[in-house]
């Protein structure tokens, strides 16, 4: 079954940072420090499933997510932390901070370098983080303390080699991925609506394939918050019946008639260069109030199904 992809960007990233405050000697050669990414599972209840991870540039993202009644809900909050091989420090604004110590209990890899290279190995190793723990969700929706959790720490040293420096091809970093477009299937049988409010801070998007032939549709709405140094995303998906969205491409119209969290629903009138949408639509979030659809959306329909 195809699924909304499950948010924004995933990145690629390649950081050197410099040798110590102190700095090198005269003449001396600065030395990359290795990067250090840490992983860990939460403890959290209502269902509700917590993911941190933190990319090679220090960027700490906490995922929490829950799954109820064919719906798909689910925040992430980015923010800037310290990370080292001592630990990781990051807080969440007012709501939020990990203050924890890594002390490794178990190796899985340990990576030498390269033929003709030279340099410290690259190391996976699980563990224990102790320290502070405490998280509380905005509205109550999420309360995660606890004096310690388990979890990996990747140590990526650098290696020199003698025809180029090797500063390690980091994995994409798992997050939140761009919505991909598939062909249309020349039928009519598939189609999304994707709409706007002003400033792009919130997004309703829908998409239906082989309506006529066991097809299902798939609503979602997101809204982006940023302050100072956070940035959190929140959003929800379901998934319904292909009778859910109906659409006509030669008049230019689509109903929309989400199924349950979401409430209401929502008329078009236009193509994919844009138009009129009407719509009662409010999508519930986490930690928020509910996004509502109507006033001040511009929204666009496509002939192709746009999400996987």
């Amino acid at each position: 079954m195809r699924v909304l992809s499950r948010l924004l960007h995933a990145s690629v990233l390649a950081v050197l940072l410099t040798a110590s405050a102190a700095g090198p000697a005269a003449g001396a050669r600065m030395e990359p420090a290795p990067v250090v990414r840490v992983e860990l599972e939460l403890p959290t209840g209502n269902g509700l499933h917590a993911h941190l991870k933190t990319s090679p540039k220090g960027e700490v993202a906490l995922e929490i997510r829950r799954k109820l009644r064919g719906a798909d809900e689910a925040v992430l909050y980015e923010v800037p932390g310290e990370v080292s091989e001592a630990g990781l420090r990051v807080r969440f604004g007012r709501i939020g901070l990990i203050d924890v110590a890594f002390t490794p209990t178990t190796t899985l890899d340990e990576t030498a370098p390269s033929p003709g290279c030279t340099g410290a190995p690259r190391t996976l190793k699980e563990g224990v983080f102790t320290g502070t723990i405490a998280f509380a969700g905005e509205r109550g929706y999420a309360h995660i303390e606890a004096p310690q959790v388990e979890g990996s720490m990747s140590v990526i040293a650098p290696w020199q080699c003698p025809k180029e420096d090797d500063l390690s091809p980091f994995e994409d970093v798992p997050g939140f991925q761009r919505l991909s477009a598939r062909p249309g299937d020349g039928e009519r049988e598939s189609a999304s609506l994707v709409a706007f409010s002003r400033g792009f801070k919130g997004v309703f998007g829908a998409g239906v394939y082989h309506r006529h032939s066991g097809g299902r549709s798939i609503f979602y709405g997101a809204r982006e918050e940023r302050g100072k140094k956070m940035k959190v995303i929140r959003v929800t998906s379901v998934r319904g019946p292909a009778s859910a969205f109906d659409f006509d491409f030669e008049a230019g119209t689509a109903t929309l008639d989400p199924p349950p969290p979401m409430k209401g629903h929502a008329s078009f009138k236009g193509d994919q260069d844009g138009g009129f949408l009407r719509s009662t639509i409010r999508v519930p979030l986490l930690g928020s109030p509910p996004l509502r659809t109507g006033h001040g959306f511009g929204a666009a329909l496509y002939p192709e199904y746009q999400f996987d």
